[in-house]
């Protein structure tokens, strides 16, 4: 391959199948709009970019990454886990979803290989899902249920903790130019982001997201000489946030605004997690060495707890739960994986974001959670998008240094 062929591979017409993974992360927001006994409208739309992908079979190249395999490996352990779950159908509904997750994720994020320009279309369209996500909840919010925020998009509403990860990347994207592009303009779309995740009444995600802008503050300090200038920023910051955030919230139903006092923190706690958390870790310490060791089938949780039959509201509390020890570890690996990928690649946004979904892990169950598996799409195929990069320009030099022998 010479020089101008990588350049034409570059700059080259964007792909179908890159179109359809467009189209999907542009929809990802509609996620809880129902079509009748078919499901989910986002999963009718991810069959579009599979469909494409398989049309495509003749440009996959099959990669053996560190990810694949620890997915693979928890992907197997919950097809195990259908057999001594106890209620294989539930088990298996759960794994049917995984299943469907993961084929999206690695079909179209380690088989395919994107161009610089195809990779760049694909996280704008995560970034624009973000805010047709926000816009979605302008125009079809309802209040009238408990005061909070609530996406209405037919007969059924979104969670109101759940539906702020589907603009967690944006969020991200705007923190990343504002702190380390220094563009200032960016605080406006910060600030909104940050005033509806309010609205919502979501106390752990408002947590995530300033999850987020420690991390970005992070980044800024350690790729910049600039301290003082970041320390004035950083102030200026969250002096802004102060002020926006007490307007917003002299704004808010009481019922609402009451939710991040102190106050109500000290007398109400976690919304009850701590009592399910206690519940749940002490029928752990008390089941039977098997169950401690491989859990009571995946997506079980709200069977084994017989306390209120909630969630965990803690997704490595119910990896523990449901598919013990190894599915504890295969969570925390993959964790580690991506967040790895990203931070050798310095994708600031995706990473930002990254840490944000971990921060949201520790008060829901993210089990089945489009925006994280979004994410770790593009985390394979921006480390993919690098290696291809590596080669040309191994190869390029090669003829070079044949073509100056010659």
């Amino acid at each position: 391959m010479t020089g101008r062929q990588g350049i034409k591979q570059t700059n080259g017409p964007i792909r179908p199948v890159v179109y359809g993974v467009c189209l999907y992360f542009m929809c990802s927001g509609a996620d809880s709009f129902q079509i009748g006994s078919i499901g989910s409208l986002l999963k009718l739309v991810a069959m579009v970019p599979l469909a494409l992908a398989v049309l495509d079979i003749r440009r996959w190249k099959i990669r053996i990454c560190p990810l694949l395999v620890v997915q693979l490996l928890f992907w197997l352990l919950t097809v195990v886990s259908i057999f001594y779950s106890v209620s294989g159908d539930k088990t298996f509904s759960s794994v049917k979803a995984l299943t469907l997750n993961l084929a999206l994720v690695f079909c179209l994020g380690l088989m395919e290989e994107y161009t610089e320009r195809e990779l760049r279309l694909m996280q704008n369209s995560l970034l624009i899902g973000g805010w047709i996500t926000i816009a979605l909840m302008l125009m079809f919010s309802d209040m009238s249920l408990n005061g909070r925020l609530t996406l209405l998009l037919g007969e059924k509403t979104q969670d109101q903790n759940y539906i702020n990860g589907y603009f967690l990347y944006t969020f991200s994207w705007h923190c990343c130019q504002l702190l380390l592009q220094k563009k200032k303009w960016h605080i406006v779309p910060t600030l909104m982001i940050l005033s509806m995740v309010l609205l919502t009444g979501s106390r752990g995600a408002l947590v995530a997201f300033l999850l987020v802008i420690v991390v970005h503050v992070c980044f800024m300090f350690a790729n910049s000489r600039h301290k003082i200038r970041n320390i004035v920023l950083v102030v200026l910051l969250m002096i802004l946030l102060l002020v926006v955030f007490d307007y917003i919230l002299a704004q808010m139903p009481e019922n609402v605004a009451k939710r991040y006092s102190w106050d109500y923190i000290a007398e109400k706690g976690t919304s009850g997690r701590t009592r399910i958390w206690k519940f749940l870790l002490n029928h752990y310490s008390n089941d039977s060495i098997f169950r401690m060791l491989l859990g009571h089938g995946y997506g079980t949780t709200i069977l084994v707890n017989t306390m209120d039959g909630r969630v965990a509201h803690n997704l490595y509390l119910d990896n523990l739960i449901t598919l013990g020890i190894p599915g504890l570890i295969l969570q925390l690996l993959t964790q580690g994986i991506v967040a790895s990928m990203l931070f050798r690649r310095r994708n600031y946004p995706l990473l930002g974001a990254y840490f944000g979904m971990i921060g949201m892990c520790l008060s829901l169950s993210l089990v089945a959670y489009k925006p994280i598996w979004n994410i770790m799409l593009l985390a394979l195929a921006v480390d993919a998008n690098c290696r291809r990069q590596t080669r040309m320009k191994i190869t390029t030099n090669r003829r070079t240094l044949n073509e100056s022998d010659e």
